[in-house]
């Protein structure tokens, strides 16, 4: 029983009713459908283009052309020979979606999910919604706990759903000050936390490790954001570099993290950092039937429909980067040599010390100056658009958060080079 969530809810009846439609058509049961103002049904039947000849691009690298043959299996399936696209589908995905979310997190997380296990996972309309409805699922007046340095929307959250925002602090290496979390824990509580980190890029299973064994001992849960775990690095004081079996020695520590304590674990993930799909709107989770449950019955209760050209997509995305993992690997080069530029040009970086980096961004000092108004004034006086990094630290703080990813890449990557420079120019 995990006493820090809700009640059992009672689910929304037309997402309900959508759902039980969507699941026995899917298994070709006859239906009769009048469950719902589903009126982007009514043209099902309807040819809306006679052809649609989609050619991926054979000289792109490998790893986009797998991202561009899942764009273009999932505009076809969405509007050929039907329109699909614009009907409703249901909040939470359908089981079909539902079974290719099992075997990620079977497959990159060790959770032991059978293939009927579907009451245990959720698709949503990206990750950013999933983790808003794990943690509106959580009890009024529950301590939740992150690290001094996470993620900016978590505390709104928080506060919109009457919890406590607990926050825990970080070393100058940017590990979590132990002792400091075992003098603020409390029973039934929760601890969000992203690993790796946003926005500082921090990685570490044993911290996780530290982080899950305590929590649970103390009958409460975490919640694990992990979109970003296939975008680490190994780093030195000189450069970032990406190491195929550097990355797969550390998913392989995380995977024994979340095989031995994923009941009490709610994991969160997505394909945007995967398969460079930040715009295609699909993110998932598993947890306990409970949780999930709680998490249904809050998307059910907004919104009737998942964005079902996003899931058509974002599931042929999935699939095709369990069969072929490697789209990761081109977006990892290039975080690579980007950062390794960040290095190289002597920027005031705030950077792990353990040896690894993950994610997509960069923290900078701002020489004394609030992040907020630092922000504010680079943009004004240079045209340069930062984050602030009070909010993901939790309150005033001399840094910015830089993407590493905003600017699109080209042969040599110049753009991003004369953007590095135009940067170091105005923090001189």
């Amino acid at each position: 029983m995990q006493k820090f969530l809700l009640p059992s809810p009672i689910q929304p009846p037309i997402r309900d009713a959508i759902a039980k439609a969507s699941e026995r058509e899917e298994k070709g049961l006859p239906t009769i459908d009048f469950s719902s103002g589903n009126v982007g049904k009514l043209p099902f039947y309807q040819e809306f283009f006679t052809k649609m000849d989609i050619e991926v691009n054979e000289n792109l690298p490998e790893g986009l052309r797998f991202v561009a043959e899942a764009v273009k299996l999932g505009i076809k399936d969405s509007f050929y020979p039907n329109p699909r696209a614009l009907a409703y589908s249901p909040t939470g995905g359908t089981d079909r979606v539902k079974k290719q979310v099992i075997n990620y997190f079977k497959e990159v997380h060790g959770v032991p999910l059978a293939e009927n296990d579907t009451a245990n996972v959720i698709a949503t309309a990206g990750g950013q919604q999933a983790m808003a409805a794990a943690l509106r699922a959580i009890n009024a007046d529950t301590n939740i706990f992150l690290s001094q340095w996470d993620y900016a929307a978590i505390p709104g959250i928080i506060k919109d759903n009457n919890c406590n925002e607990v926050r825990v602090e970080v070393n100058d290496d940017l590990s979590i000050n132990k002792a400091d979390f075992e003098e603020k824990i409390t029973d039934e509580s929760v601890f969000y936390i992203s690993m790796p980190n946003n926005p500082t890029g921090y990685v570490s299973p044993q911290e996780l490790e530290f982080v899950v064994k305590l929590i649970t001992d103390s009958g409460g849960g975490v919640i694990w954001d992990a979109p970003y775990i296939f975008t680490i690095l190994k780093l030195t004081p000189t450069k970032a570099e990406f190491n195929k079996e550097f990355l797969r020695e550390k998913i392989e520590d995380f995977k024994k993290i979340s095989s031995k304590y994923y009941e009490d674990m709610c994991i969160l993930s997505s394909i945007s950092k995967t398969c460079l799909m930040a715009g295609i709107r699909f993110g998932f989770a598993t947890a306990s039937t409970h949780w999930i449950s709680l998490m249904n019955a809050i998307l059910g209760r907004e919104n009737l429909s998942s964005p079902t050209a996003s899931f058509i997509t974002g599931n042929h995305a999935l699939r095709m980067f369990l069969q072929n993992p490697i789209s990761h690997e081109w977006v990892c080069n290039i975080l690579a040599e980007r950062l390794t530029l960040l290095i190289e040009e002597d920027l005031p970086l705030i950077l792990p010390k353990n040896g690894v980096f993950g994610g997509l961004y960069a923290l900078v000092k701002t020489n004394g100056v609030d992040g907020t108004k630092f922000a504010n004034n680079f943009l004004d006086k240079y045209g340069i658009v930062t984050v602030t990094g009070n909010p993901f630290f939790g309150g005033p703080i001399n840094a910015i958060r830089l993407s590493i990813v905003a600017t699109p890449w080209t042969e040599g990557d110049k753009e991003w080079i004369k953007n590095v420079n135009a940067l170091k120019k105005a923090l001189m």
